[in-house]
């Protein structure tokens, strides 16, 4: 199955879950999908590795919250903070929550009773707190061209070849259209959020389905980098380093091409 790849133990999953801050709602939904299926989460590593236990399949709801603390602390020391914080898990477990997992920007709870009211009550707060949390996308796409120019650099008789030149420039751009879409789907959500937030609207999040198919194309997208790099360094003809590349690149424009079918859904 999909989701035994990074079983390291009968107990125990791993699962990169690369979440922005638009997928809480389908975190959320994913997550107690996975109780109901007998796997709990246990702990969030670096990188968004998930690690889940093995569990009795159980129905749990699970919310993923933004406290903001430090906008509501005027007094910034570590101890301070601390106090506050405490005091906030506290609320949150008084009112039927158990506070499960600490993120750098979230706190993941979950409860038994599918009638316990939410943490956060209030649209435009939590929207606030959602809409300060900056994407990723860019300074991935901006790293990963970055590296990409570099060793192009560093090898110039690559661009020799009559193909060589043409394979680079297809290769650059498919990283570019990759990430920028990425970065253009969280800016569109957020400019349409904030749209709706002010109409009176509904704020419309992805569905679970959608998240799901993000992360079947994140999966493909770490497989095929992780495969370029090994390759790059493992090959020494240039000519098979070249194909190699121009098969990363020709995977890469079919995930933007599965990205771009899934953002048309998410906004019709």
């Amino acid at each position: 199955k999909g989701e035994d790849i990074m079983r390291i133990s009968k107990n125990i999953l791993l699962k990169e879950i690369p979440f922005e801050a638009r997928d809480c709602h389908a975190l959320e939904l994913y997550l107690s999908e996975m109780a109901t299926k007998g796997w709990m989460l246990d702990e969030i590593w670096i990188f968004n590795i998930f690690k889940f236990k093995r569990c009795e399949p159980k129905n749990l709801r699970f919310t993923v919250d933004i406290p903001r603390l430090s906008d509501t602390c005027p007094d910034t020391s570590l101890q301070n903070y601390e106090l506050l914080f405490n005091e906030y898990i506290e609320i949150c477990e008084s009112s039927g929550w158990k506070h499960i997992v600490e993120d750098s920007e979230y706190q993941i709870f979950f409860t038994e009773d599918t009638n316990t009211v939410d943490i956060q009550t209030d649209d435009s707060l939590k929207l606030d707190s959602l809409l300060k949390i900056n994407s990723g996308y860019l300074i991935q796409m901006l790293s990963f061209f970055f590296l990409a120019m570099t060793w192009g650099k560093n090898n110039p008789t690559i661009e020799s070849y009559s193909y060589g030149k043409l394979c680079m420039t297809i290769f650059y751009s498919s990283i570019t259209f990759f990430f920028g879409l990425n970065f253009l789907e969280d800016l569109l959500w957020k400019l349409n959020a904030k749209k709706s937030l002010k109409e009176g609207n509904i704020v419309k999040y992805p569905g679970l389905s959608s998240f799901k198919i993000k992360l079947l194309i994140q999966k493909y997208n770490s497989v095929a980098i992780i495969i370029l790099l090994v390759g790059i360094f493992i090959l020494q003809n240039e000519k098979q380093i070249i194909y190699l590349i121009l098969a990363f690149s020709i995977g890469f424009i079919i995930l933007t091409i599965m990205l771009l079918v899934n953002i048309i859904k998410n906004h019709s």
